[in-house]
């Protein structure tokens, strides 16, 4: 989540929207990875208990 912070606060610094745009959908893609590196590791989990 620090990486967000820090990519917030670029944004913020930039006036240009192309450049806004492009931080977000950066911070987009780091936020999707995370939650599909939670929900395998959620899974993997569940595999271990399993057997």
């Amino acid at each position: 989540m620090i990486i967000t912070k820090i990519l917030g606060l670029t944004s913020a610094m930039t006036k240009s929207k192309k450049a806004k745009m492009a931080i977000l959908v950066f911070e987009i893609g780091i936020l999707a990875f995370a939650l599909y590196q939670q929900r395998e590791e959620e899974k993997e989990k569940q595999r271990q208990l399993r057997q």
